[in-house]
């Protein structure tokens, strides 16, 4: 529609407009309006359907601008009104002014309107040029430059198509040098240039100016209003009044009209035409196209045409949608309450009673991969715009890399335009915690944006980020003001499905798969889960794992059956790295214990596995609860077999079922601490993680308790133990080990372990009886003999040796690791000038001499 000398477009400036007219009050010389309506079609609270060129006219006549002057590639230098054009060009001829009175309806009609008939806009003035075809691009710069540098009045210009402009002007170096000096405030700060981009972002009008090289001084302006915000130049899509007015236009001047289906669902179809976030001009045309075949408008036929989705359009309830979630109890009675929150506090506002700012929408989701996160933050987005609190709802995801630059400055860019497409809806920020870890990157620069458009646009955007709980509190800790817009009330916990919930996801995805199978087969498909779900760590992806093991399946069933698509699923289809949970029966104790029974002594210790292993299996066969591996103080002098033990233990853990592994990673206070601070959390969490679904054995245990004056390490390597022994629940055994005395300085060291450690073996010295027979184990598997005289004489020894240090005698230790290699060492000597000499025997000489009492080891 274009104005008169005399008409300025009337009726209130509805939604969208209203930032036009913002922008046009604004100090900036150069405003840039961009954004999906920037080639759209506008319908005012009059009724009236015009294009940007009218309505930045009117914005620009509302902010006081005498002389509105618009120029495009193929136009040049045109005006919209006279008035304009006589102020520009004051020997043209005066404007004839130019009447539009309103038709009325005949006596006895009305409408929405009362008696007023809704029309198409008039037809520019015949005083108004087509073109300037005549004028060459360098005078119509030449034209503006005048324009925007004069005083006697306030002057707009406003160009048009800027891609086409920018991009095929001849006069492309004087147009980037007066958009220089316009931007630099050269000219008349009074003064004011409108460039009209259709690209979405400011960041995306930048990099359209970038590309076409010449207008540095340009570009870097649309960075530097990037990186602000953008301002109100930005020009969305129609909201629900918008497109209210567009029907009623349609069904009452449109030709044919369109008929209305279902008026009672009317308010409920807008709003859903109005979550596509789909041009004006783009529902005109459908609209239109319904009145030509006579369709009448309702929800199901926008839904048959596929012009909104169901979700959008409310085919079914977003409650009944959430409340079919499996696993997700928790999170739904949290959402319950936040939806009736904001229903009473929208009821008292209706009322008059609210004065104070609603509470905060944005949220965290916290909890592993998997768990519905994205799923209901998509519901949330629903549940908001039907109670009001945003007008889309739709879903805009992001993370880390789609937010945070590579250069100063690209960050606040990439941000500002990933938030301008979330508005009116959700922004859905997954593994937020990666914006706080990059210390050296840009990420505190994508926090602080996203903080000032949570407050700046706080009735526009709902944000909520989502990562694993412990991470998460790292990202609310990263910024003041993330603790303030993300309340602790706000903070939803997505749990890990149950083992039963992830079956049956494993099993729907078979059976959409065409599948088929056997009672018997489901059975161990659930016994794989189970146990998937028993040895689940941090990170676990429950849905998408169980995604993953179906899709594993089918690949194994289609190499078996060679694509016999009739042929179902059988037991051997389960990939092999998951069998370890189809394990059979659990051995007698015999069997189980057949290894530890076969250690030379140690009774005390066989009786206290006995007992344990006894007692896993009566829990295992009462069925009461889950039956996890225990943690374990091994207590005794070194040498007593305590390793050796362990790893006995592990693999026994694992005939059970509660270790799937039960390999043994052996470490103690070296491979745990750190040398700095920092260090040592790291380091012992990387020796848990490898002991994983096995035993993590710490020799000398206590050896991390050293030291109460805070500059020893060992207490954090303490303290990440106790943490991860609760974390990994049921995936881990660890078993301490050290000296009785010793190790009461250990678990006095964390109040924690006391009673994470649930079972104490006492290990004692060997009898010097017992050291013997360890010895001639030691020498037979060696292939040496030890006569009964050698057997005597090295009892001697090891008697000997234990009354001159009795308080590190080395006992199994000091077999292997000092008498037999001294035996070996004298029979070499022995029989090095014998050719003939038996060298499989040790005779009593070969046994070293007695040790004197109090004489160190290394002296001997």
């Amino acid at each position: 529609m274009k104005a008169g000398a005399t008409e300025r477009p009337g009726g209130t400036a509805a939604g969208r407009l209203a930032g036009l007219r913002r922008a046009a009050v604004d100090g900036d010389p150069v405003m840039i309006v961009h954004g999906p309506g920037a080639d759209d079609a506008f319908v005012d609270g009059a009724y009236r359907t015009f294009g940007i060129e009218a309505a930045l006219w009117e914005s620009l006549h509302s902010a006081g601008y005498d002389a509105i002057v618009f120029y495009s590639l193929h136009r040049k230098v045109y005006f919209r009104d006279a008035e304009s054009r006589r102020l520009v060009r004051p020997d043209a001829a005066a404007a004839r002014p130019v009447v539009n009175e309103p038709r009325r309806m005949r006596p006895g009609f009305g409408g929405p309107l009362g008696d007023r008939v809704v029309t198409r806009p008039p037809a520019p003035a015949p005083e108004e040029p087509a073109a300037n075809s005549g004028m060459s691009d360098a005078h119509a710069v030449m034209t503006l430059d005048h324009l925007m540098r004069q005083d006697a009045m306030r002057a707009a210009v406003v160009v048009l198509h800027a891609e086409e402009v920018l991009s095929h002007t001849v006069a492309g170096r004087a147009l980037a040098t007066v958009f220089a000096e316009w931007v630099a405030y050269r000219g008349s700060a009074r003064n004011k240039c409108v460039l009209v981009s259709r690209k979405a972002s400011l960041a995306d009008v930048r990099d359209f100016i970038r590309d076409v090289r010449g207008f540095p001084t340009l570009e870097e302006w649309a960075r530097r209003l990037a990186e602000r915000g953008g301002g109100p130049g930005r020009v969305g899509e129609p909201d629900e009044e918008e497109l209210a007015r567009l029907v009623h236009v349609q069904r009452l001047a449109g030709r044919p009209r369109l008929r209305i289906g279902d008026w009672a669902g009317l308010a409920q179809t807008v709003r859903a035409m109005a979550a596509t976030a789909e041009p004006a001009r783009t529902w005109e045309q459908r609209l239109r196209g319904l009145a030509a075949e006579d369709v009448p408008l309702d929800g199901a036929v926008l839904r048959e045409r596929g012009w909104v989705t169901s979700a959008a359009s409310g085919h079914e309830d977003v409650w009944r949608r959430l409340d079919r979630l499996a696993g997700l109890d928790a999170v739904k009675e949290h959402l319950a309450g936040m939806r009736l929150l904001i229903e009473a506090e929208n009821r008292m506002r209706a009322e008059g009673r609210g004065t104070a700012d609603p509470a905060a929408h944005h949220l965290v989701f916290t909890g592993n991969p998997g768990t519905g996160k994205t799923t209901v933050a998509r519901l949330v987005g629903e549940m908001y715009r039907e109670l009001g609190v945003l007008r889309r709802g739709h879903l805009v995801e992001a993370t880390a890399s789609t937010l945070v630059g590579q250069y100063v400055g690209e960050t606040a860019q990439k941000t500002q335009a990933v938030i301008d497409s979330a508005l009116d809806g959700v922004l859905f920020i997954d593994e937020a915690y990666m914006l706080a870890d990059q210390a050296e990157g840009f990420g505190s620069d994508a926090i602080g944006v996203l903080l000032t458009r949570m407050e700046n646009d706080r009735g526009r955007l709902v944000v909520i980020a989502a990562g694993y709980p412990d991470r998460m509190k790292d990202f609310l800790d990263a910024n003041p003001g993330l603790r303030r817009r993300f309340p602790e009330a706000n903070v939803i916990a997505f749990p890990d499905y149950d083992a039963g919930t992830l079956a049956g996801i494993a099993l729907a995805r078979l059976s959409e798969q065409g599948l088929t199978w056997s009672p018997e087969t489901e059975d161990d498909l659930r016994r794989v889960v189970a146990g998937m779900h028993r040895t689940r760590g941090p990170g676990f992806g429950n849905a998408g794992a169980m995604r993953d093991l179906a899709d594993d399946v089918k690949r194994r069933w289609v190499l078996r059956t060679r694509a016999d698509v009739d042929r179902p699923l059988e037991p051997g289809d389960v990939p092999e790295r998951l069998r370890v949970h189809l394990r059979t029966a659990v051995p007698e104790l015999p069997v189980l214990l057949g290894e530890l029974d076969q250690m030379i002594g140690l009774g005390p210790v066989k009786k206290a596995i006995r007992d344990l292993v006894a007692q896993v299996r009566l829990k295992q066969r009462r069925g009461r609860g889950e039956v996890v591996a225990p943690h374990l103080l091994f207590l005794g002098p070194p040498g007593t077999g305590k390793t050796t033990v362990a790893r006995i233990i592990g693999r026994i853990f694992r005939d059970l079922g509660l270790l799937t592994s039960g390999h043994v990673v052996d470490t103690g206070r070296a491979d745990l601490v750190g040398e700095y601070i920092g260090h040592t959390a790291p380091r012992t969490r990387e020796k848990v993680r490898e002991a994983m679904d096995g035993v993590l054995f710490i020799d000398e245990a206590y050896a991390l308790a050293r030291g109460d004056d805070g500059r020893d390490f060992g207490r954090e390597a303490l303290d990440t133990i106790t943490q991860e022994m609760e974390n990994l629940r049921g995936r881990i055994t660890v078993i301490a080990a050290g000296y009785p005395d010793e190790m009461r300085t250990f678990l006095a060291a964390n109040t924690g372990l006391r009673s994470r450690f649930t079972v104490r073996v006492e290990f004692p010295d060997y009898a010097p009886e017992e050291l013997v027979r360890i010895l001639e184990k030691m020498a037979g598997a060696e292939g040496y003999r030890v006569p009964d005289a050698t057997r005597a004489r090295a009892l001697a020894w090891l008697a000997a040796e234990r009354r001159a240090h009795p308080g590190d005698f080395g006992n199994a230790r000091a077999v292997r690791e000092r008498l037999l290699p001294a035996m070996e060492v004298r029979l070499a000597a022995r029989t090095a000038d014998a050719p003939d000499a038996d060298v499989d025997t040790f005779l009593p000489e070969d046994v070293p001499d007695l040790p004197s009492e109090g004489v160190p080891h290394a002296d001997r």
